[in-house]
This record gives structure tokens, sequence and C-alpha cells, in this order.
């Protein structure tokens, strides 16, 4: 069985797949895998989570917009998956979708844009929401990530 969630939903499929034996691939659209800091400010980071600080046999995909993680203020996401990504014995994969921000991985991809061009929504505020990429590119484009890491992870587990 597979798991995936976005953001709070990416940290728990993440750490379920640390915890539980059952799950043989988990994605992680967009979760932290570490806490806030005890005390906010710069330079200061929160303890990782246990997935993050000693890897998983199982794979793992991080699936990142390149507006989120290029964002100010997002240094802590960036810590948190560079160490998942070094650990020697992990499986886990990082892809990333250009030209989209955080909420791309949900139905505001899609529906974003039809808002904008009601006039309900001005493009400064779509594009903090789901970036600049158009639905007709973002939303195959996650599904198809998704799809092919799920494929091919679960058919050699299965």
């Amino acid at each position: 069985m597979g798991l995936y969630g976005h953001s709070a939903g990416g940290t728990a499929v993440a750490e379920a797949l640390y915890e539980d034996r059952r799950f043989a691939a988990a994605a992680n659209l967009e979760g932290y895998l570490d806490h806030p800091p005890e005390r906010p400010g710069p330079g200061r980071a929160g303890e990782l989570y246990p997935v993050a600080r000693y890897g998983t046999d199982r794979p793992l995909l991080l699936l990142g917009s390149a507006e989120f993680i290029g964002a100010r203020g997002r240094r802590e996401l960036e810590r948190s998956w560079s160490a998942m990504l070094a650990h020697p014995r992990g499986r886990t994969l990082r892809r990333q979708i250009d030209r989209a921000a955080h909420w791309v991985f949900t139905d505001y991809a899609a529906l974003a844009p039809a808002l904008q061009a009601a006039g309900l929504m001005t493009a400064v505020d779509r594009n903090a929401l789901t970036g600049p990429v158009g639905p007709a590119r973002a939303v195959p484009e996650v599904r198809h990530h998704l799809r092919a890491f799920f494929t091919r992870q679960l058919s050699r587990n299965g």
C-alpha cells in the first residue's frame, strides 16, 4: 500500500512510512519533516522528525513546487528534505513542479485560474496560491509524478 499527502498530510505520510512497515511507499507533497523551532528567529531550526533523522529503507517521493521551495522563509523545508536525501540507505527521490506554488497540489490548481478569469482573484493572488503554471500543465504533471512513482514502487513490492 502506498500513501500520499500534501503539506501537513505529506509530513504525516512520511512519518507513517517510517513508523509502519505495512506501507510500501509514500509521496510527500511539500510537507515539512521537522518541528517548528522552539523560539522563532533567523538561523533557528526545529528538531527533525524521526523519518528525516534516521531515514527509511522504503521509497519516499518528495514532490515540491519551485515557487514554494524558492520562497523566502522556506529554509526549514529545504533543511529537512536535504536530511532525508542524505541517508545512505535511503530510497528517497526528489522532484519539482516548475512555475508552481504550494497549493498547486490541490484543487486550487484548476480553480484559481478560473477564479482569476472570472475577475474574482487577482493574478498576484493566484500566483501566490498556485504559481503561474496553468492547470492544463499542472494537473497532469502532478498526476504523472504520483502515478509513475507508485506504479514503479508498488509493482516491485506486490
